[in-house]
Formats: C-alpha cells, sequence, structure tokens
C-alpha cells in the first residue's frame, strides 16, 4: 500500500487523502450556487427523437422492449457492465507486478467510476423529486444524456432539468441532450 509521510505526523494512506479530496471538492460544487445562477440555461437541447435501445444481436431479435422495462433494464445493465468493469479494475490494481504508476492509474479510475455512477444516481433522483416519474442518465465524457419519462417536456421543464444537470455536475448546457420517452 502507497502511503505518504507528512514530516510530524502519521503515515496516511493514499486512499484516505482521495476520499478527503473527493469530499472537498463535491462540497464545493455543491456550494458555489452563485456561479450557475449566472448561467444561461437556454442553450440546453431538448431532443424530441425517440430514443434506441441498443442492446445485444439476440435481444434485437426479441420481442420490442416495453416502455415500462426500458429504464428498469437499462439500469441493471448499466449495473452490470460497471460492476464487471469495477472486478477487472481490482484485480489489476491487485496484481503486485504493476508499477506504481500503472497502479495509481487503476485506482484512479475506480474513483471516476464511482464518482460517475453517483453524479448518475444523484441526478436521476433530483429528477424523480421535481415530479417526473423516473429519469435515466447517461454520463458522457464531456455530455450528459437523459432520458425523462414522459410523453413530451415543455421548455420550461428542460430548463428546469437542464439546470439541475449543471447544478450537480458543473457541465455546461450546450453539452445537455433531454428527452422524453413513456
Amino acid at each position: 500500500m502507497m502511503v505518504i509521510n507528512l514530516s510530524g505526523f502519521k503515515k496516511i494512506p493514499v486512499w484516505i487523502i482521495m476520499a478527503i479530496i473527493i469530499g472537498i471538492v463535491a462540497v464545493t460544487i455543491y456550494t458555489n450556487t452563485d456561479y450557475y445562477a449566472k448561467r444561461d440555461y437556454n442553450r440546453a437541447r431538448s431532443v424530441t427523437k425517440p430514443v434506441a435501445v441498443s442492446m445485444q444481436e439476440e435481444v434485437a431479435t426479441a420481442a420490442p422492449v416495453s416502455v415500462l422495462d426500458f429504464f428498469i433494464d437499462y439500469r441493471v445493465e448499466r449495473d452490470r457492465l460497471r460492476s464487471e468493469r469495477l472486478d477487472l479494475l481490482r484485480e489489476i490494481a491487485k496484481n503486485d507486478k504493476n508499477e506504481d504508476g500503472q497502479h495509481l492509474k487503476v485506482q484512479d479510475t475506480i474513483i471516476k467510476i464511482t464518482v460517475e455512477k453517483q453524479k448518475e444516481l444523484e441526478v436521476e433522483n433530483m429528477i424523480k423529486a421535481k415530479g417526473f416519474a423516473d429519469a435515466i442518465v447517461f454520463l458522457g465524457e464531456n455530455s450528459i444524456n437523459v432520458v425523462v419519462k414522459a410523453n413530451n417536456l415543455s421548455k420550461e421543464e428542460v430548463l428546469q432539468i437542464a439546470d439541475l444537470i449543471v447544478r450537480s455536475t458543473g457541465v455546461s448546457p450546450e453539452h445537455i441532450a433531454i428527452s422524453a420517452k413513456q
């Protein structure tokens, strides 16, 4: 285990320092509302095309996915794939043959995946708290796609959802796509 020795203090494991840094960043983001209050959310895009579900070939040849199952099925599949990725990364991290630089990169990736998962869940729950039946958040590298369970969304609803996303993630409105799926 890698430790940092601060003179006069006990040796502190790197994972504790990373957890403290993540906590500080999260508090800073949540308390810095003045920055986001001055933003123009009118540039958020509303997608009106139907959402296509891309699954494996055997799923494509099966019966169509019902609307009710779309949100549940997507979450289950997303969690399954993410768990497989994390398991693989943890195995790589346990391998003693890796160089320290590689080990740190793997740890950073694990932390990034965990933070992404937390942000997706947070945004989904905030959208539901605003009165929408359900929502799925796709966190990309520099963009966010949201599918809200609704027949259609008014401009005010799109702006409201975009505001929630910007406040939670810091992604600019022009990189947010919001669509409705019933």
